[in-house]
């Protein structure tokens, strides 16, 4: 994944996780003023009957009157009957049971701007207040009754309970989740990195051992004694061989790690396709002659120009004739189509080897992927030969395809559009 697409996926986890936290919240207050509302409510209601209640008791209606035409700024006295107030005090807590409303409150009578408190004193400063007129029940003007609960706070958290303790351990455990998967993915990235590093400094160690071994084998054959001796012959054939793949894979590996980084550079220039096929085929014909195989070619006449860079084209040609002799062990027969159409050119290789199941085709081209065979490993390889495919393609604005069929081979079309755009590096 390049560093772009790793930053967009960051950007948008931590998007969606603001916005989920942001909606978590939205609803909670959303909740809350919800719960504030029928709260109201169901006071001024009770309030409401209290007083209608109140209207029908003339004594009660009478004593308070009197309480209230004396001075209000004593609290208790011989002038204020305290049944009165518990008469009032109980109907008020019976109408609010009736709501489930079980709390704690302060009573007042306000006149005016006199106020006769009934119970905490302390309590009504600066707290929000109930009030409801008293005039149709006391038959006195600018009479109200207030009623302030200092604890309602505490009533509203303890009603929205399992809802407000679910929603702020949610938001504390995407917030500590969030954080630690950008902990563990910064170290993950990180090792990454480091890994390939490691690889890239690995591959390059192993140029100059590869070279070594490759000439001291070519001089071996150059001597005397390895001439006379087919033994001597054959053991310096095997190594210079096996240094070969040992250095296409070494080659593969470094331009993996060109590609990761971004810095692979191209040399776009027009080129002949048949050349390429060509220069490909000349690489893995011996192989494929020594396996008692063959190629087949079946090029249109016409001409086959594209702009690209002869190199990487070159590899892209040899991992698919490797991966088609690879996967063909009984009979090694490929056949390379090439011919043109009015939207572009087309290259298909054909294989007649194992195949593979429908839902293979989809992964193939993923880094470091290879087809399960069970506990066999009949085939050799890192799985990064048909992804290095895709990326230098991609980079010369072709598609590749793939059609094929367990036990019936395989086929890959190339195609490269009329207009290629060109571009010296990978997009």
């Amino acid at each position: 994944m390049s560093q772009l697409k790793r930053r967009i996926l960051v950007f948008t986890a931590l998007l969606s996780i603001l916005l989920l936290l942001g909606l978590q919240v939205h609803w909670l207050l959303y909740s809350y003023r919800i719960e504030e509302a029928l709260f109201s409510k169901s006071v001024r209601v009770a309030l409401n009957q209290s007083i209608a209640a109140l209207s029908k008791d003339e004594d009660m209606c009478q004593s308070m009157q009197k309480s209230i035409s004396c001075d209000s700024s004593f609290r208790a006295s011989r002038n204020h009957p305290p049944h009165v107030w518990q008469n009032l005090d109980r109907q008020i807590r019976d109408e609010l049971a009736l709501y489930d409303i079980d709390l704690a409150y302060d009573l007042a009578i306000f006149k005016g701007k006199d106020t006769l408190k009934i119970n905490n004193l302390d309590q009504l400063v600066g707290a929000s207040c109930y009030r409801l007129s008293l005039n149709s029940a006391l038959k006195i003007s600018d009479t109200e009754i207030g009623v302030v609960f200092p604890n309602r706070y505490k009533f509203f958290m303890h009603h929205m309970g399992l809802m407000f303790t679910g929603s702020v351990l949610l938001i504390l455990l995407i917030g500590i989740s969030f954080f630690l998967v950008i902990r563990y993915y910064l170290k993950e990235v990180s090792l990454s990195n480091n890994i390939k590093e490691m690889v890239n400094n690995l591959a390059h160690e192993f140029r100059t051992p590869i070279s070594s071994i490759s000439l001291a084998a070519k001089m071996i054959n150059q001597t005397p004694e390895a001439s006379g001796n087919s033994k001597i012959q054959k053991y310096t054939d095997t190594i210079i061989e096996e240094n070969k793949r040992l250095q296409r894979q070494s080659d593969h590996i470094l331009q993996l790690a060109a590609i990761e980084q971004n810095n692979l550079a191209f040399r776009f220039e027009t080129l002949d396709l048949t050349i390429i096929l060509e220069e490909a085929i000349r690489s893995i014909e011996i192989h494929v002659e020594q396996c008692e195989g063959k190629i087949i070619r079946q090029y249109e006449k016409g001409s086959f120009l594209i702009r690209g860079d002869h190199n990487e084209l070159v590899h892209v040609i040899l991992n698919l004739l490797a991966n088609a002799c690879k996967y063909s062990p009984d009979l090694i027969e490929i056949t390379i189509v090439l011919k043109n159409s009015s939207k572009g050119i087309q290259v298909s290789i054909l294989d007649k080897g194992i195949g593979m199941a429908h839902g293979e085709k989809k992964k193939i081209f993923d880094k470091y992927y290879r087809i399960p065979s069970g506990n066999q490993h009949n085939t050799k390889g890192f799985g990064i030969g048909l992804y290095y495919v895709k990326e230098v393609l991609k980079a010369h604005h072709a598609s590749i395809e793939i059609e094929s069929e367990p036990g019936k081979g395989s086929n890959f079309s190339i195609f490269f559009p009329k207009e290629q755009e060109e571009n010296g590096t990978k997009n």
